[in-house]
C-alpha cells in the first residue's frame, strides 16, 4: 500500500491540520513525535470529523447517485450520474479511511492499552470497526492483516471480506467488554459524537453489530437472528442517534453544505421526487431544495435554494434509531415474526423518522394512507420503501437497495448500476496485489 507513514508523522500531520480549529486541542501540550505521549482526545476529534465528512461526504453522494435520492447536474457531477467513474476518484476516500481514520484509530488504542484507558479502547475499537465496515461493503476485499503495520509492509495482501466481518464482530465485543469497565483513570474526552458516555457507545457498538449481522443474511439466515439480538441491546430512540455535530462556521460546516456552498453539482432526483409526491409525504419539502425547478423544467442543483436537511450545523448521522426500527421489522418478516410487531416496529420506522425532522404532527395523516399502513400484512416491499424514504442521503441506503433490489430503479444509462467501489489509482499504481474489478462486481455479500 502506498499510504504508510510513521506513527510519529501521522500524529504530527493529524494536529497540524487541525490546528486553526479553535478549542479541539485545548489542555493538550504533549510532544507531537511521541505518540505514547499524546493525549488521545488530541486524535479522537480528528479521527470522528474525517469519519462524519466521508460518511455525509462521497460516501453519501455517491450513493445517492446510485439509489437516486440526489442526481448530478453539471461538470463532473453530470459524468458521475452517469457512472463514469476513475479509480482516481476513490483515491481521497481511500487515504483518509487508512490515514487519517485507521491508522489514528490503533495509536489510541495503543495509547489507551498501554496506559490502561478503558473508556477510550471501547470507544476507539467501535469506531475502528465501523469505519472496517464502511469499507468493506463498498469495496470488498482490503488490506487489514498487513495493512496497517506501517512502512515494514509498503504492498499488502487484501483480506477477503469475511475476514473483514469476523473483525468486526471481534472489535465490537472487545470494545463492549472495555465500557463495561471502569474508565481507568482517565474519562473521555473530545468525542463529537457520545460526549464520552459510555452507556451510549456501548448501545452503538450493538447497533453496529446489527447492520453488519443484517449485511450478511444473505449468507446465512442465521444472521437475521444475530441482528434481532444486537438490536435490542440498542437505541430505544432517536436521542441515542450516532452522529457528528459540525459547526456553524465556514471552516466547520457539515460536509454537504460545504458541497453545496464550492461546488453546486447536484440535485433532487425524480425518482425520489415522484414516489413521495404519490405518497403524499411531507418531507419532501425538506428534501428537494424547496423543489425549485428552472425555466426548462430542470431541477435546480442545491447549491440555489435553502436545503432543509443539508444544514450548516448538521449533525451528520452515522446510525439511527429509524434505521433499525426498519431493520427489526426486516428481520422479525425474514424470520416469521409475529405480523402484529412486525407492523409495530415498521411503524416506529416510519414515525421516528417524522419525529427527527420535526415533523411529528404530521406522521399520524401520512400512516392513515392504504399505501403506508396496510390492512393485511406489513410486507418487504413496505418496510424497504418506507426505509428508503426516512434515509435520505445515507450510504446506508445503497447496501439495502443491493441487499433487496428494493426499490426497483432503471439506470441513468443504458450501463447497468454500480454495485461497488473501485479500487483507488494511488493503490493500482503501487501495490500489485490489487483486485482487478469494475464497479458492476458485487461485493461478497451481495448474492442477489
Amino acid at each position: 500500500m502506498k499510504i504508510k507513514f510513521n506513527k510519529a508523522l501521522l500524529v504530527l500531520c493529524t494536529l497540524s491540520a487541525i490546528l486553526s480549529c479553535e478549542g479541539f486541542l485545548e489542555g493538550t501540550n504533549e510532544n507531537p513525535n511521541d505518540p505514547t505521549n499524546v493525549a488521545p482526545s488530541a486524535l479522537l476529534t480528528p479521527v470522528e470529523i474525517t469519519l462524519g465528512f466521508q460518511y455525509g461526504g462521497n460516501f453519501s453522494r455517491y450513493s445517492g447517485v446510485f439509489v437516486q435520492h440526489v442526481k448530478g447536474l453539471e461538470r463532473q457531477w453530470a459524468g458521475f450520474d452517469n457512472y463514469v467513474f476513475r479509480a482516481a476518484d476513490f483515491d481521497d476516500d481511500w487515504s483518509l479511511a487508512y490515514v487519517d481514520i485507521l491508522s489514528n484509530i490503533d495509536i489510541i488504542i495503543d495509547i489507551a492499552t498501554t496506559n490502561g484507558y478503558n473508556h477510550y479502547n471501547g470507544v476507539a475499537k467501535t469506531l475502528k470497526a465501523y469505519t472496517l465496515l464502511l469499507m468493506t461493503d463498498f469495496w470488498n476485499d482490503m488490506p487489514y492483516s498487513d495493512g496497517l503495520v506501517g512502512i515494514e509492509v509498503l504492498q499488502p495482501e487484501f483480506d477477503e471480506q469475511a475476514t473483514i466481518y469476523n473483525e468486526v464482530h471481534l472489535l465490537l465485543e472487545q470494545a463492549r467488554q472495555d465500557l463495561a469497565q471502569g474508565d481507568g483513570g482517565l474519562s473521555v474526552t473530545g468525542d463529537l459524537i457520545f460526549a464520552g458516555n459510555a452507556a451510549s457507545w456501548t448501545k452503538a457498538a450493538h447497533a453496529i453489530d446489527a447492520r453488519a449481522y443484517l449485511h450478511q443474511a444473505l449468507l446465512d439466515d442465521d444472521n437475521y437472528t444475530s441482528a434481532l439480538a444486537s438490536i435490542d441491546a440498542a437505541f430505544t430512540s432517536i436521542e441515542d442517534n450516532m452522529g457528528v455535530q459540525f459547526g456553524s462556521t465556514a471552516t466547520t460546516a457539515a460536509p454537504w453544505f460545504q458541497f453545496n456552498r464550492d461546488r453546486g453539482d447536484i440535485g433532487f432526483n425524480s425518482t425520489m421526487n415522484d414516489l413521495m409526491i404519490s405518497l403524499n409525504d411531507p418531507r419532501l419539502d425538506l428534501y428537494d431544495g424547496d423543489g425549485l425547478e428552472d425555466e426548462d423544467g430542470n431541477p435546480l442543483t442545491f447549491l440555489d435554494v435553502d436545503h432543509g436537511v443539508f444544514k450548516i450545523d448538521r449533525n451528520v448521522p452515522l446510525l439511527t434509531y429509524t434505521e433499525l426500527m426498519f431493520a427489526k421489522a426486516e428481520c422479525l418478516l425474514q424470520t416469521g415474526g409475529n405480523p402484529q410487531e412486525i407492523r409495530e416496529s415498521y411503524l416506529e420506522g416510519v414515525r421516528s423518522s417524522f419525529e427527527y425532522y420535526g415533523l411529528g404532527d404530521l406522521y399520524a395523516n401520512f400512516a392513515a394512507q392504504e399505501e403506508v399502513n396496510p390492512l393485511g400484512d406489513v410486507t418487504l416491499e413496505h418496510v424497504m420503501t418506507q426505509k428508503y424514504l426516512a434515509l435520505f442521503s445515507d450510504p446506508e441506503v445503497f447496501t439495502d437497495w443491493r441487499r433487496t433490489n428494493i426499490p426497483d430503479l432503471i439506470p441513468n444509462d443504458s450501463n447497468a448500476i454500480p454495485t461497488r467501489w473501485l479500487y483507488p489509482q494511488t493503490e493500482i499504481n503501487t501495490n500489485p496485489n490489487v483486485p482487478s474489478v469494475t464497479m458492476t462486481d458485487k461485493v461478497d455479500w451481495d448474492s442477489n
